[in-house]
């Protein structure tokens, strides 16, 4: 979560993530103002900017929460498989409505760089944060490589999805993630 003020009302918090969940869907993060999430979730604008410090970090914490609900980590005991089932909820994800969004916040992040910062730091380090954890479990488990660097894997693994993500330019489907996977694997295996 943004900065942690007075305690939260945990249902006037998910009310006020969920308006600003679907006002970003309906209208894009650029057009959406505190003022506008405030409203629609029956706030007012003091009680978000005591629990955010900015309509980027409530937009984030928002795209958090939809993010992980839609991409957890899986944890089977195979490396191959886990990493496999994440990434086709990522391309999933980025697929859906919740990508579009992404898409947004990654625009309008090339001239905010107060929102590229939170992010960078939240969003994307959490993914990665997650994405390593299963990579070091996999390392543990005797079936990835010891000496793999984990930042550079995840950059190998992730990379293709963000990329046909922003740019549309290819499928962002299951196919698309199994051939990335068994292009990948040689180089991953213990």
């Amino acid at each position: 979560m943004g900065r942690t003020g007075p305690h939260r009302d945990l249902n006037l918090q998910a009310r006020i993530l969920t308006s600003t969940r679907d006002l970003i869907f309906a209208e894009g993060p650029r057009a959406v103002s505190i003022n506008q999430i405030a409203s629609h979730a029956g706030v007012g604008k003091q009680t978000i900017y005591r629990w955010w410090p900015s309509k980027a970090s409530v937009v984030i914490d928002a795209l958090e929460q939809q993010f992980a609900s839609e991409s957890p980590f899986p944890t089977s005991g195979s490396a191959k498989e886990d990493i496999r089932t994440q990434m086709r909820a990522v391309a999933a994800t980025f697929s859906s409505p919740t990508g579009s969004m992404i898409r947004e916040l990654v625009a309008e992040a090339q001239g905010d760089p107060v929102l590229a910062e939170e992010f960078r730091t939240r969003f994307v380090a959490e993914r990665r944060r997650g994405g390593a954890a299963a990579l070091r479990a996999g390392i543990a488990g005797g079936q990835l490589r010891a000496d793999l660097d984990i930042e550079i894997v995840i950059d190998l693994l992730y990379a293709p999805l963000w990329l046909r993500m922003l740019l549309g330019h290819q499928p962002l489907d299951e196919a698309t993630v199994d051939a990335i996977v068994e292009q990948a694997w040689p180089a991953l295996k213990a």
